[in-house]
């Protein structure tokens, strides 16, 4: 029974951690081509952005200066900094995007958080 127990917890150790890392990392992408070809393709990005420990996005909103500044921040973000930037300008079509690279962060002006 003892070796059964053992065996049972390094089962779990090598599934749980890995369960949620990096199981997102790559997205399946749809274009026409591809679809034509052999159906949906992955696509792998230079960037990954861990979720929280309830699987939520790592998006928060700061509000600075009594009020009256509102900014988004996002945090946890692992890779190039620069293509999610990029990335993430050409979707909310805004080119007030910094970096913050001590400590892995994007901050975006006006809250932006449900974009």
């Amino acid at each position: 029974m003892l070796r059964a127990l053992s065996t049972c917890r390094i089962q779990l150790a090598r599934v749980v951690p890995g369960a949620f890392g990096r199981a997102c990392e790559s997205t399946l992408a749809t274009t026409e081509a591809a679809a034509a070809t052999n159906g949906p393709q992955l696509v792998t990005y230079p960037y990954f952005v861990h979720r929280t420990r309830f699987q939520s996005l790592p998006v928060y909103t700061d509000i600075k200066n009594g009020k009256t500044r509102k900014q988004t921040t996002v945090r946890r973000i692992e890779g190039d900094l620069e293509a999610l930037r990029t990335d993430m300008s050409k979707a909310l079509s805004d080119s007030s995007i910094q970096i913050k690279r001590a400590s892995q962060q994007l901050v975006i002006k006006g809250d932006r958080s449900q974009e």
